[in-house]
């Protein structure tokens, strides 16, 4: 079984995808992003479509440039998947709270 590859940008507004790839020949936009930990194999959320994107990147929220969204290669999740990580991402951050 393979997985589609498509750019960030390509994604559509709710859905979750695992990052496969930084393809931005700049080293410093590339250095932006791993930074932020948007990584090969990283699960994110996409929260808004347009320019910028903004993305749901494990307790973190990401706006990012449309542009340089071409250069992030993700492979959509299936709904079921997504949903499942975006609730344990979701009641982790209620436990969190509630600890603190």
């Amino acid at each position: 079984m393979s997985l589609e590859v498509i750019s960030l940008r390509a994604l559509k507004t709710g859905q979750c995808a695992i990052v496969t790839a930084l393809s931005h020949r700049v080293p410093a936009v590339r250095q932006k992003y791993l930074s932020r930990g948007i990584v090969p194999g990283a699960h994110l959320m996409l929260l808004h479509h347009g320019d910028p994107v903004v993305v749901a990147l494990d307790e973190s929220r990401w706006a990012i440039d449309g542009d340089e969204a071409e250069y992030i290669e993700v492979a959509p999740l299936a709904r079921v998947t997504a949903h499942t990580w975006w609730r344990r991402l979701k009641h982790g951050l209620r436990d969190r709270l509630r600890r603190a």
